[in-house]
């Protein structure tokens, strides 16, 4: 493109489309294309001309941006002839549809022009298509509209001979600037800052993690709201308000029943004009306002419409704030993933697409043609337009985030939701209608384990029937020692006649004061013989808590041996000692018989920690432990040939899924000796042929991080975790060390449920994405809720709440606590109970529950919903890091390591994880432990974890440029940044820097290295160590590119570019 000297200004917009262009020069998602089909006598000479004309016109047609010292600049052309390719599709049809795509999804080149792609296909002697594409930096929606009069009036024209009769040409080539006076700025800007400070990204729920490289591609999906135009309109006359705003009402509700969240941001195009001369130019005009959604409490939709009609009108009476300003005035973090303060667009049309379907074309037939547009600038979109009656809703997305049947079910809920509201708009939110009746069929259906196979009603039923059918079998094993299933029994059977004559009866709490071994199962069992229940006391804990936990429980007997150390027990307190009870009568018989426990009875009483700080009794009958030793039996595999390794504590609920699935299935138990390690146990023979295991995650990932810490059992073929979130990587170290000869199975599941909820078979999927909980086990329904305890959606986040046959009887003396946490179940038989977990959880699209986080305990950065498994994740890909835990401090995160070997350096672990996450991921402080702190059961304390430094900011460790690379980047950052001083580990945006700046800070470096750096680089290497890298990197491609001649010669010519001073020699 010729240009004259004529050069223009840009706009705040179309700086930062420019900058974008820089960002990814291949991303077509500025597109704007306009394809009709004109049919009827068609003159190419006359759209030539009307082309020439419309060009000649708007000087915006003519415009170029190219980049000076790395700053945008916009050249305008001189008048000339149009390029209008011409194409003879005739015999040829099949190709027009790729054709068009190929055109309306190229990207264009800003620094050349031009930015108007004109393309002319004949299809049939009296059919042509049009394809029209513009960029955004150019042009907007508005825009196309004048293109198309203006076109169809100098075509008109020049078939006539004469010229358009169109008034003067307009003077904004580019737009229009803020019109407001300083004071009105300000009061603008003052606004914006204080409705969109602390506004918190939106957070859909994704098909696919957030990639470090976005891609453009995009799809579209249409939905028809037949006969919904009279309706919303009838609705927006009765509540004073816009169509606009139901349809943004209805887009927010629709959102916050998808996401949980009551607070994100919606952005919507406005015209930008002002001026009948504004109204007839070709530009880029459109602002960008970012509407702030306000769901709390629990409004109807008429309320929402009224909050919805409140932000739209201030919003539109501060609409002079351009969106780049505001963008930079609150120093939002820059995430190349995202767009900032918004995710999702909506954009309503208000012209009628059936009235631009009828019409001509300068006499010609004329019919609008889908442009099979590919890209789409946002996670999500809504382009809504009327036609006629219809309405015609339009979503798009990024197709590396979201999947077409997700975004085909969102657009579902949608229309349910906005035909709800219309017809009952004094409704809740959260109770007008979302999905349809089949995919509620479907939700209830995923959240229900499979039927329970039949089995005896209580464990001590069907250990009985093992000790009838195998009396001889060996039951327990320990170092040393083994005991048969009779000799087991016997002996629970003398142990029990002692607490009978003991007075002890049925209902009653015996405690259990011993260390695992088989001196605790025979005191477990003698209890249920008994027909009491058991609670198990740690010798471990703190007398304080053993003496509280036996006081509490109101038990009055308590079983213990002469050697293990015990605390003061209350003074009505019995203790009986283990080891002076005698044998009673054959196995399988005793005088105890009679009190055999009943479905209903309470069968053991485990205390968990409570929110207050006392601990919380647990009571679990016996009917729901059965049914969850049946599963586990029929879930796991159980078999008499198995051997079953015991080595949790006696107050963990493990202990149970450890014990009795073995017991009731005649398998042998493996009893680990009290203090011992695992690795150490595992090296002993009495452990060697175990083929069941199971572990807490947390220890589990401790012992796959170290290869040379355990060898795992040559027989062990099931390996179950639980207790906490398991970990990729670990999944993936696991897998490459034992391969697939072991099954894997995560497991979840409060002790208010009875051990375990949910499982699943973890596989090499799971070593790529975040691993699942699974889906609900057999007796079991998992339903993910709101906070009023309805279900959500598939993918949105909820509480999950537990239901079926294992739900405990609550809280034993907590009738209030007991009453929060169980609550009716709406889908169960008449009064039965759910359990509010409190954990976080959202439902895949396979069924599959991931778990998130407590529900108390969310991390929220910055605005941004955080998921510290992420970062967990990018320091656990670090060589030199075993293990990592993420915790929230105030508004940051620090992370807690320990290192695989010496040497880690915190500050570089940091720096690294910079290159890889975006600012809210990056923890502020890496401390470096020996080892993570685990609670007696195994699992992470989290309140061990010591208090982060004073001042754990980046800042606060200043280390000096280490290589001539390091030099040049904090030379140039300097310069750009017009700061004193420049560390290796110093991020350029937390030094002041922004979008502009970055495009400086490649400018430079392309004149002071001869080399062309992306200009995405700068936002996924942020700190000058890891950009002095990426650069180092570029130039080595680019040499090995080069033959060894010009390799030879570059290299000679350059030796002073990133060498010695760091700058050209």
């Amino acid at each position: 493109m010729s240009t004259q000297a004529v050069q223009s200004h840009l706009t705040h917009g179309q700086k930062r489309l420019w900058f974008l262009h820089q960002m990814d020069p291949d991303d077509a998602s500025y597109n704007i294309p306009l394809v009709l089909r004109l049919s009827g006598e068609l003159s190419e000479p006359a759209l030539r001309a009307a082309f020439d004309a419309v060009t000649a016109r708007h000087a915006a047609l003519r415009s170029s941006f190219p980049a000076e010292e790395g700053e945008p600049s916009a050249l305008v052309a001189a008048p000339g002839p149009a390029d209008v390719e011409c194409l003879d599709l005739r015999d040829r049809g099949d190709r027009l549809e790729p054709l068009i795509a190929e055109r309306t999804n190229r990207a264009f080149d800003l620094a050349r022009g031009p930015l108007l792609r004109v393309a002319l296909f004949r299809t049939g002697d009296t059919e042509h298509v049009l394809c029209v594409v513009l960029h955004h930096i150019v042009a907007d929606g508005w825009s196309l509209n004048i293109l198309r009069e203006e076109l169809a009036a100098h075509y008109t024209a020049h078939l006539r001979g004469g010229t358009a009769d169109l008034p003067a040409p307009p003077a904004h080539p580019h737009g229009q600037e803020r019109d407001a006076d300083e004071e009105e700025a300000r009061e603008a800007l003052a606004y914006w800052r204080e409705r969109l400070d602390g506004a918190p990204a939106l957070e859909l729920p994704l098909d696919r993690p957030r990639p470090e490289h976005p891609s453009p591609e995009g799809a579209f999906h249409t939905r028809i709201l037949t006969g919904a135009g009279p309706l919303i309109d009838a609705l927006a006359r009765a509540r004073r308000c816009t169509p606009f705003m139901v349809l943004l009402a209805a887009y927010q509700a629709t959102l916050h029943r998808c996401t949980g969240q009551r607070d994100f941001c919606v952005g919507v195009p406005t015209a930008g004009r002002s001026g009948p001369d504004a109204e007839q130019a070709i530009g880029y005009f459109s602002r960008t306002l970012v509407l702030r959604s306000d769901l709390t409490g629990t409004p109807t939709f008429a309320d929402l419409l009224r909050r919805a009609r409140t932000t739209v009108l201030g919003a539109f009476a501060h609409h002079r704030v351009p969106f780049e300003e505001l963008a930079e005035a609150l120093r939002l973090d820059r995430d190349p993933g995202r767009t900032p303060l918004f995710q999702t667009m909506l954009t309503v049309h208000t012209q009628d697409a059936g009235l631009l379907r009828d019409a001509s074309f300068a006499g010609l037939g004329c019919t609008e043609l889908d442009p099979a547009m590919r890209a789409c600038k946002f996670d999500l979109t809504l382009d809504v337009r009327r036609d006629g009656e219809d309405v015609v809703a339009v979503f798009g997305h990024r197709t590396d985030l979201l999947d077409g049947d997700r975004v085909a079910r969102l657009a579902r809920w949608f229309e349910t939701l906005l035909r709800g509201a219309v017809d009952g708009p004094d409704t809740p939110v959260h109770l007008l209608p979302l999905l349809d009746g089949p995919e509620r069929a479907a939700l209830r259906a995923a959240g229900r384990g499979p039927a329970l196979p039949d089995g005896p009603p209580t464990v001590h039923d069907a250990i009985a029937r093992t000790v009838r059918e195998r009396p001889g079998a060996e039951a327990l094993r320990g170092r040393g020692s083994s005991l048969s299933y009779a000799e087991l029994w016997q002996r629970a059977g003398g142990l029990a006649a002692r607490l009978t004559a003991e007075g002890v009866r049925r209902g009653d709490t015996v405690g259990v004061l011993l260390p695992r071994g088989p001196h605790a199962v025979v005191a477990m069992l003698a209890a249920w013989r008994a027909g009491a229940a058991y609670l198990p006391l740690d010798p471990d804990y703190p007398p304080a808590r053993i003496a509280y936990m036996a006081a509490d429980s109101g038990a009055r007997t308590v079983l213990t041996t002469r050697d293990t150390s015990r605390p003061e027990l209350p003074g009505s307190v019995r203790t009986l000692y283990v080891e002076d009870a005698a044998d009673t009568g054959p196995a399988g018989e005793g005088p105890t018989d009679r009190t055999a426990p009943l479905p209903d009875d309470p069968a053991y009483l485990v205390y968990t920690s409570g929110s207050t700080g006392r601990p919380k009794g647990v009571l679990v009958p016996h009917r729901a432990l059965a049914e969850r030793v049946r599963w586990m039996r029929e879930g796991y595999g159980i078999t008499a040939e198995d051997r079953v390794l015991h080595c949790a504590s006696l107050s963990f609920d493990t202990c149970a899924e450890e014990l009795f699935p073995a017991l009731a299935a005649g398998a042998a138990l493996v009893v680990a000796d009290p203090g011992a390690t695992l690795p150490d146990q595992l090296t002993e023979d009495f452990t060697a042929d175990v083929t069941v295991m199971d572990l807490p995650t947390p220890y589990w990932q401790h012992l796959v991080g170290d290869p040379d810490v355990v060898a795992w059992p040559d027989e062990l073929r099931l390996l179950i975790l639980g207790a906490d979130q398991v970990q990729a990587g670990a999944v993936r170290a696991w897998r490459e060390r034992i391969g697939d000869r072991v099954r894997l199975v995560n497991s979840y599941g409060p002790t208010e449920t009875t051990v375990i909820a949910t499982t699943a078979d973890l596989d090499d999927a799971d070593t790529r994405t975040r691993p699942p909980i699974g889906t609900p086990i057999g007796g079991v329904t998992a339903t993910v809720c709101d906070e009023h305890g309805g279900p959500v959606p598939p993918g949105t986040p909820g509480e999950l709440l537990l239901g079926g046959t294992g739900v405990t009887y609550g809280y034993t003396g907590r009738p209030g606590a007991t009453a929060r946490a169980f609550v009716p179940d709406p889908y169960g038989p008449p009064g039965s109970r759910r359990y509010r977990t409190g954990d976080l959880v959202r439902r895949r699209a396979d069924g599959a529950l991931e778990f998130l986080g407590r529900l108390d305990g969310q991390l929220k950065v910055r605005g941004y919903r955080v998921e510290p498994g992420e970062t967990e994740n990018a320091l656990l890909a670090q060589p030199g890091i075993a293990e990592a835990v993420v915790v929230a401090h105030r508004d940051t995160l620090v992370a807690y390591v320990v290192p695989a070997a010496t040497g880690l350096d915190p500050v570089a672990a940091r720096s690294a994880v910079g290159a890889l996450l975006p600012a809210h991921l990056v923890p502020a402080a890496v401390l470096v432990l020996d080892r993570l702190p685990l609670t007696p059961n195994g699992k992470l304390d989290r309140a061990a974890l010591p208090a982060p430094e004073q001042r754990p900011e980046l800042r606060a460790s200043y280390l000096a440029p280490r290589t001539e690379a390091e030099e040049l980047v904090a030379d140039i950052w300097r310069e750009v940044l017009d700061v004193e001083r420049v560390g290796a580990l110093d991020d350029f945006f937390d030094l002041g820097g922004h979008s502009l700046l970055a495009t400086r800070v490649i400018a430079r470096v392309r004149a002071t290295a001869e080399l062309t750096v992306p200009l995405r680089t700068l936002f996924t290497h942020r700190t000058v160590a890891a950009f002095a890298e990426a650069v180092e990197a570029a130039l080595t491609a680019e040499i090995d590119a080069l033959s060894e001649e010009e390799a030879a010669a570059l290299l000679a010519s350059d030796s002073g570019t990133l060498e010695g001073t760091g700058t050209p020699s």
